[in-house]
């Protein structure tokens, strides 16, 4: 139980606030808040001096983007574990064909 906390941690640290999906180009501010590089630059661009954090509303300087590449491993090991999840999810909801419920040990023995 405690890898599935773990694992959704870590896929909350990998998940933009913004666009809700994973980061892609993550950066750091300064308040600590993870973002993908175009979710804050986009919105943000006519803003010269400072803006806001999304998440704590912490103004900083625009300039004050930290890029993150190990946030770009992170994220890509909780991808994997996404995809595998989903597979195994499917995988646990397969119909069997002879008797159109889902499969269980019976199905086996019919093979």
């Amino acid at each position: 139980m405690e890898f599935v906390t773990t694992l959704a941690d870590l896929q909350g640290e990998c998940s933009c606030p913004i666009c809700l999906d994973y980061l892609k180009d993550p950066v750091t501010i300064n308040c600590g808040h993870n973002f993908c590089f175009d979710c804050l630059n986009l919105p943000w661009k006519d803003l010269k001096d400072s803006f806001p954090c999304p998440v704590c509303q912490f103004w900083f300087p625009q300039s004050k983007f930290r890029r993150k590449p190990q946030l770009c491993n992170w994220t890509e090991i909780a991808k994997l574990f996404q995809i595998r999840k989903s597979k195994r999810k499917r995988q646990e909801n397969a119909i069997c064909e002879k008797h159109n419920q889902f499969l269980t040990l019976f199905c086996m023995k019919d093979l």
